[in-house]
C-alpha cells in the first residue's frame, strides 16, 4: 500500500492541530526549531519585498545617487536571530561525524547543498531590499561555515565550492544595505580577514568583489561619474580595473535593477562593457531599435546574440531577433543552441530557408539524432543530397556515441561497426547498442568484440563483475547460432569453464549458459 504524501496527510488539520503538531516535532528534535525559525525569517523578508512579481518597479535609491522622491524600501523592523542560522551550519557540518571516513565522503556535496539552502533566506532578503538583515545571515553562515568547513573530506573540491556561491551574495549585500562609511571600513575589514584565511587554502578572490564594494560603496567618484552618465574608456575605475571588475558590475547591475534605477543601470553597463545586459534592458524598456543597432556593432558572442534575440522575440519584434539571432551565428562561440534557437523561431515565420540553413548549423555543431532528424524535417525534396553531406560532416565528428546512434537509427550497421572499431574506448551502452544490431549481419565481429569483454573479466578475477561477462558471453552465444555455429559455442564454453573451474561464483553463472 503506498503511503500518502505529506500535503495529503496535513491537508485535513486545522491551524491549531498543525502548530501544536509542529510543537511536539521541535521538542522531540532539537535540529528542527532551528529550521522552523529560519525559514519562518525567510518567509517574512519574502513578504516585505516592495516589489510584484513581473517586472521590476522603481524603489528605493541609495547612496549619492538615490532619485529625488523615491519611494524608501520596506526594511523588517526587527533583526533576524543569527544564532539560529550558526546552530543549524554547525549541524550540518557535523552531521557526518559518526560515519566512516569512507562513507563520509559520498555525503559531503549534500551536506554543502543543505548549507546553501541556510544561505537562501540572505537572498530572499536582497530581493526585498533588505540588505542589512542579509548581512546577519550573511555574517553568521560565513563565521560558522569557516570555522568547520575543514571537517569535510574536501578531496573533490564540494566543501570549498561553497565560497564560489557565497562571495557574490556578499557583494550583493554590501551594495544593499545603506551602510555608513565606519560600516564599511568594519566589512572591509572583516571579509579581508576571512580573505587571508581562504589564500591558505588556495580559494582565492572569493571575497575580492565584496572587499571592493565595501571600500567604495556607490560614493567612489568614478561610479558616480558614470552613473551620471560620463562614460570614458577607464569604466568605473580610477587606474586599471581589478579582476573582480565584472563581478563587482554584475553585483552592482542587480542591485540598481531592483531599484529601479533604469537609466543608471544602462550607463554602468555600457562603461564596464557588459553588453548582454546592456541591450537587453534597452528591449526591456522599449528601446528595440536602440538595442539591436547596438548589439549589430558590439556583441561578440553567440550567448550574448542569444539572449537579447530572445528579449526581442518576448517583446514580440520577431524580424529583430531573426536577424540578431543570424548575426549571432557569425560570432565567437558554441553555436548549437542559437542555430536550433534561430530555426524554431524561422519556421514559426515561414521563413523554411532560413530554418533549414540554421538547423544544419546546429548539427554541424552538434551532431545527435535529434538535430540530424530536425534537418530532415526541414529539407523535404532536397533531403538526399543534404543526407549525405550530414554523414561526411559525422564521419569526421569523431562522437562515437552521435555517430552509433544515427547509423542504426539509418539501418547502416555496417558503418556503426567501423565507428566502433575506429576508437580504442567506447562506452559499454554505445558498444552494446552496436552489437545487439549486427548479431545477424556481423556474427564474427559480435563473438569476437563480446569475448573481448568478458574474458577481461574473467581472466582479471573481476567477480563483483562476473555477471556483466555472463551478459556479453550470453550475446556471443546469440551470434554464434546465428551463423549456425552451435557446436562451436558449445566447445566454446566447455573450455571457459575448465578454464575457470576455481572461479566458483563464475562457474554456476557460466552453467547457465548450456540452455
Amino acid at each position: 500500500m503506498q503511503r500518502p504524501s505529506v500535503a495529503d496527510l496535513l491537508a485535513g488539520l486545522k491551524r491549531q492541530q498543525l502548530q501544536a503538531l509542529l510543537l511536539r516535532l521541535s521538542e522531540d528534535q532539537p535540529g528542527l526549531a532551528d529550521l522552523i525559525e529560519t525559514q519562518v525569517q525567510s518567509v517574512v523578508g519574502e513578504n516585505l519585498s516592495p516589489t510584484p512579481a513581473g517586472a521590476p518597479q522603481p524603489s528605493a535609491q541609495t547612496g549619492a545617487a538615490a532619485a529625488e522622491g523615491a519611494p524608501a524600501p520596506r526594511q523588517r523592523r526587527t533583526a533576524v536571530d543569527a544564532n539560529a542560522y550558526r546552530r543549524q551550519v554547525h549541524a550540518l557540518l557535523h552531521s557526518l561525524d559518526r560515519l566512516r571516513a569512507s562513507e563520509a565522503y559520498w555525503h559531503v556535496g549534500s551536506v554543502v547543498n543543505e548549507v546553501r539552502q541556510v544561505l537562501q533566506p540572505a537572498q530572499d532578503f536582497l530581493k526585498a531590499g533588505d540588505g542589512h538583515n542579509a548581512l546577519v545571515i550573511l555574517e553568521a553562515v560565513t563565521e560558522e561555515y569557516l570555522a568547520e568547513w575543514t571537517t569535510l573530506d574536501d578531496s573533490d573540491g564540494e566543501a570549498g565550492g561553497f565560497f564560489e556561491d557565497l562571495g557574490p551574495v556578499w557583494t550583493e549585500a554590501i551594495l544593499t544595505a545603506d551602510l555608513t562609511a565606519d560600516e564599511r571600513r568594519a566589512w572591509s575589514k572583516k571579509l579581508t580577514k576571512w580573505q587571508s584565511e581562504l589564500d591558505d587554502y588556495g580559494i582565492e578572490e572569493t571575497f575580492a568583489a565584496a572587499i571592493e564594494a565595501a571600500k567604495q560603496g556607490w560614493d567612489y567618484p568614478p561610479l558616480q561619474r558614470v552613473l551620471q552618465g560620463e562614460i570614458t574608456e577607464k569604466g568605473a575605475w580610477e587606474g586599471e580595473a581589478p579582476e573582480c571588475a565584472d563581478d563587482l558590475a554584475v553585483a552592482r547591475l542587480k542591485v540598481l535593477e531592483r531599484q529601479g534605477r533604469y537609466q543608471e543601470y544602462l550607463h554602468l553597463a555600457e562603461a564596464e562593457s557588459q553588453t548582454e545586459p546592456y541591450v537587453t534592458m534597452l528591449v526591456r524598456l522599449g528601446r528595440v531599435q536602440e538595442a539591436v543597432d547596438y548589439g549589430l556593432q558590439y556583441l561578440d558572442l553567440t550567448n550574448e546574440a542569444l539572449a537579447l534575440a530572445q528579449a526581442l522575440r518576448q517583446q514580440g519584434a520577431l524580424q529583430e531577433a531573426l536577424r540578431i539571432a543570424e548575426h549571432g551565428l557569425t560570432l565567437e562561440g558554441h553555436k548549437a543552441t542559437l542555430a536550433a534557437w534561430l530555426s524554431e523561431l524561422a519556421l514559426g515565420l515561414g521563413e523554411t530557408g532560413r530554418a533549414l540553413a540554421a538547423a544544419q548549423i546546429a548539427f554541424q555543431e552538434n551532431n545527435t539524432l535529434a538535430a540530424y532528424r530536425r534537418v530532415q524535417d526541414l529539407a523535404g525534396e532536397r533531403w538526399p543530397a543534404i543526407k549525405a553531406d550530414l554523414l561526411a560532416q559525422l564521419a569526421k565528428s569523431g562522437h562515437v556515441a552521435s555517430q552509433v546512434e544515427i547509423y542504426l537509427s539509418e539501418g547502416m550497421v555496417n558503418e556503426a561497426v567501423q565507428a566502433v572499431d575506429a576508437e580504442t574506448y567506447v562506452e559499454y551502452d554505445t558498444l552494446e547498442r552496436v552489437v545487439d544490431a549486427a548479431t545477424q549481419s556481423h556474427p564474427d565481429w559480435v563473438i569476437r568484440r563480446c569475448r573481448q569483454q568478458a574474458e577481461s573479466i574473467m581472466d582479471e578475477g573481476k567477480s563483483k563483475y562476473y555477471h556483466h561477462a555472463v551478459r556479453w558471453l550470453g550475446k556471443a552465444r546469440a551470434a554464434y547460432r546465428s551463423a549456425g555455429r552451435e557446436a562451436e559455442w558449445q566447445a566454446y564454453l566447455r573450455e571457459l569453464l575448465t578454464r575457470h573451474q576455481r572461479k566458483y561464483s563464475l562457474v554456476p553463472q557460466l552453467e547457465t549458459l548450456r540452455r
